[in-house]
C-alpha cells in the first residue's frame, strides 16, 4: 500500500496543480490532505474544488476554521482577506470537515493504527515538531493507541522514530508531511509524503515503513507577483521565495 499525504495547501493552487500531476506520476493507492486548504494566497476556491471532485479525505485545518469562522462574524477587517474570499458554498464544506482520520492495516505480526491530524491528535493548533521530548510525544501514541501519526501544520517534513516504552515494545512513527502551499524549511519547492507498508511490515523494527519526502517545483514568481498586485501583504510573496 503506497499513499500520498498532502497539506497546509493555503490557497496556492498553481502549487497543488503540479503536486497533483506529480502524485499521478506515482504508483500510488490512495491519497489524503491533513488539512488547512485556505489562507495566505488567492486561490482557495479552486483549491476546494479541485479536492472535492477528486475526491480526497481532508481534514479541517486550524487555518480552514478561521475562514468559517470570520464568515459567521461577516469580518471585513484587511488582515482577513484571504478568507473573505472563500465562497458560501467552500465554507460549507470546510465547516464539516473531521479532525481526524484513522486507518488500519494488517500486517505481519500485528494490526497497526495509522493517526492523521493537522496538527495533533489534541487539537489543530497544536505543533508536533521533531525535537518534542520524546517521553512527551511517545505519550501521545499511548494515549491515542496510534503507531504511526501523520501530521502537518508547522509546514516543516521530518520522519522520526521512536522506541514504544509499552512492555509490547516496537516502535512509533511520526511523519510531518511539509506543505504543498507554503514550505517553512528553505526549500520553497512543495512538499509531500508517500507512505509505503508492506502486508509483511515488522514493526518490531525500525525500518518497518518507507517514508519518502517528494519536492515538486512550481512557478513560485508568478504566484508571488500575483500576491503583490492584490489586498494581500506582500510579505506572503517573500515567504514564498524564501520558504519560511
Amino acid at each position: 500500500m503506497r499513499i500520498a499525504i498532502i497539506s497546509d495547501i493555503h490557497a496556492n493552487f498553481p502549487a497543488l496543480e503540479e503536486t497533483l500531476k506529480s502524485i499521478e506520476q506515482q504508483n500510488i493507492d490512495a491519497v489524503y490532505c491533513l488539512g488547512d486548504l485556505v489562507g495566505y494566497n488567492l486561490w482557495p476556491n479552486e483549491v476546494i474544488n479541485e479536492i472535492r471532485k477528486r475526491h480526497i479525505p481532508t481534514l479541517e485545518g486550524n487555518h480552514d476554521v478561521k475562514a468559517v469562522d470570520i464568515h459567521s462574524m461577516a469580518s471585513k477587517d484587511s488582515d482577513s482577506y484571504a478568507y473573505q474570499i472563500v465562497g458560501k458554498e467552500q465554507i460549507e464544506y470546510l465547516s464539516t470537515l473531521p479532525a481526524h482520520i484513522k486507518l488500519e492495516y494488517q500486517v505481519i505480526n500485528k494490526l497497526i493504527m495509522i493517526l492523521m491530524v493537522h496538527g495533533s491528535p489534541y487539537s489543530n493548533r497544536e505543533y508536533l515538531l521533531e525535537d518534542k521530548d520524546e517521553k512527551d510525544f511517545t505519550d501521545i501514541f499511548l494515549d491515542s493507541g496510534a503507531d504511526v501519526i501523520l501530521c502537518g501544520h508547522s509546514h516543516k517534513p521530518y520522519h522520526r522514530v521512536m522506541k514504544n516504552p509499552d512492555k509490547l515494545g516496537g516502535y512509533f512513527h511520526a511523519i510531518n508531511v511539509g506543505s504543498v502551499g507554503k514550505p517553512k524549511d528553505g526549500n520553497p519547492k512543495c512538499c509531500y509524503a508517500v507512505i509505503t507498508i508492506n502486508k509483511d511490515s515488522d514493526f518490531s523494527k525500525k525500518e518497518s515503513i518507507e517514508v519518502e519526502f517528494v519536492r515538486v517545483a512550481y512557478d513560485i514568481e508568478k504566484v508571488a507577483k500575483a500576491i503583490e498586485d492584490s489586498e494581500l501583504p506582500n510579505s506572503y510573496a517573500q515567504m514564498l521565495r524564501e520558504a519560511y
